[in-house]
């Protein structure tokens, strides 16, 4: 297995974690950087000690493999630094969209200035591959046992700490689910909550409209190329084996083919530029990229709209709940799976290189020619009627919520 398809796999799990232990709910971020929240503290703490006493475990039987890191402080000291503002700036809401445009910039900033900057700061305290028991000459039980006791210990002071909150209108008559988990809240503060619930609401609705032109978009590109290449609008000899591509279709299309003369077609314009295989394979390319992003993005809105939809009472959490569904299968039918699993499982976009491979391919078997149409056209269009049906149900979550401003 290489190791970008071990990374996706790791960083799915990590996300997941995050997910399911509440570590994505930017309240609870903000409460622990605050110090009024000790949730996000405590799991982070339950993790670290978990990993160590595990390690350490293993590590005694001989089965822990470990690779240790230079212990360079200062670059880690200003990255952690940058980590805490950033998620004391962001969370997951709107917000973390943008992060991601960040965090791919800072990632090309980090590169450029590596040699000339990163490096002569990795040379400053820097104590090289080794551990705090190798330094102090020490026994590792001798730092794990200590640090897993005054985790412990923490883990159950803060657990009777309840978060501090201010106190509502408790008679009036409207009751609304907290954000942080603390029950139900009345009065003026359900108010302003269901009030921003709302602004969120209309947010998120302007990006899922320009989310879902995109894929359009992106989707009707999809389609354009594959019969353009098909109908032999573009001329895709050259990047196959042999001087000619191969035939496809009946015998009565052979012979009609064989009827044409053997003149090169002139290549298809598009705004000044000749419509080449290489053009449209870039393209091909760009949108395959896009139409992922997008339709990830596209489901997370959808799941920020639940929640809010949720959380404030606002109408139409059924059409809501539909919509991001619809929304994340489509996000899973168009990853290109066929790059990591072979043909047993394909998705919707396909790269130049296996289009070509499919268009030179004997179709004149009927069984041949419905698996080449239901793989470029047939799914494309389950893809493009699951996203129809995905923006239809938000168009009816949107006037359910509107009804009540």
């Amino acid at each position: 297995m290489t190791s970008p398809i071990v990374g996706v796999i790791m960083g799915v799990i990590l996300g997941a974690s995050l997910v399911l232990t509440g570590l994505t709910n930017p309240d609870k971020i903000i409460g622990a950087l605050r110090f009024k929240d000790y949730y996000a503290t405590r799991m982070v703490v339950v993790s670290v000690l978990v990993a160590m006493l595990g390690t350490w475990i293993l590590s005694i039987f001989g089965i822990a493999n470990l690779n240790i890191e230079p212990a360079v402080i200062l670059p880690v000291l200003i990255g952690g630094a940058c980590l805490g503002i950033g998620l004391g700036l962001t969370g997951f809401w709107i917000d973390a969209l943008i992060t991601v445009l960040g965090m791919i910039l800072g990632a090309h900033v980090y590169i450029l200035i590596y040699p000339s900057v990163i490096v002569p700061l990795e040379k400053i305290f820097n104590f090289g591959s080794v551990t705090l028991p190798q330094i102090t000459g020490t026994p590792a039980k001798m730092w794990v046992v200590p640090i897993v006791v005054v985790g412990s210990l923490t883990l159950l002071i803060t657990k009777s700490l309840k978060p501090r909150i201010g106190t509502g209108d408790l008679g009036a008559k409207e009751r609304f689910p907290d954000t942080l988990g603390r029950g139900i809240i009345a009065g003026e503060e359900g108010l302003n909550l269901r009030s921003d619930c709302l602004k969120a609401a209309f947010v998120y609705r302007r990006w899922k409209n320009l989310l879902f032109l995109v894929m359009l978009l992106c989707l009707l590109l999809n389609q354009a190329s594959f019969w353009l290449v098909t109908t032999g609008q573009v001329d895709i000899s050259q990047y196959t084996n042999t001087d000619k591509p191969a035939v496809m279709g009946n015998d009565s299309m052979q012979s009609d083919r064989a009827a044409v003369p053997a003149e090169k077609s002139p290549a298809i314009g598009l705004f000044g530029f000749d419509l080449t295989f290489k053009l449209l394979a870039t393209i091909l390319r760009v949108t395959s990229i896009v139409l992922i992003l997008t339709s990830a993005f596209y489901a997370l809105i959808m799941s920020f709209g639940m929640s809010v939809t949720f959380k404030g009472k606002l109408a139409g959490l059924g059409y809501i709940c539909g919509a991001l569904f619809m929304a994340v299968t489509v996000f899973i039918m168009v990853m290109p799976w066929q790059n990591f699993f072979g043909p047993i499982v394909i998705g919707a976009t396909y790269t130049p290189q296996e289009l070509v491979k499919w268009c030179t391919t004997d179709i004149s078997n009927t069984f041949i020619m419905v698996l080449f149409y239901l793989r470029f056209t047939g799914y494309w269009a389950l893809v493009l009627l699951l996203l129809l049906f995905a923006q239809l149900r938000s168009f009816r979550w949107v006037k359910a919520y509107k009804s009540l401003v």
